[in-house]
């Protein structure tokens, strides 16, 4: 299994405005192809929790990851009661997605 790893998003874009409940989650083992070139660890989703609202104090979770092949047709997003199943849930969506690819990428 990859090594992935998270990072509060405000320390990765410090001028972005995010606070402390905002994080992103890497996965340093595979290469994607890139419009742009770009060196660094691939994101694969982010966690923040719910201010306000219905779902106050939810933890809202993304994979982000878009690559060619079928379309796929899983939920990419979604929310839970804590950070960890959040993002328990971004890791189990994430490898299950690459799972459905026809390519498989490189590792680092």
């Amino acid at each position: 299994m990859s090594a992935i790893y998270w990072m509060k998003t405000e320390d990765v874009y410090p001028d972005g405005g995010y606070d402390d409940t905002f994080f992103m989650a890497f996965d340093p083992e595979v290469r994607f192809p890139r419009f742009h070139m770009e060196t660094g660890d691939e994101t694969i989703g982010n966690v923040n929790q719910i201010r306000g609202g219905p779902q106050d104090g939810q933890w809202e979770w993304s994979m982000t990851v878009s690559l060619p092949g079928p379309r796929y047709g899983a939920l990419t997003a979604g929310t839970e009661p804590t950070r960890g199943a959040a993002g328990r849930r971004v890791i189990e969506v994430y490898r299950h997605y690459l799972s459905t690819r026809p390519q498989q990428y490189p590792r680092a």
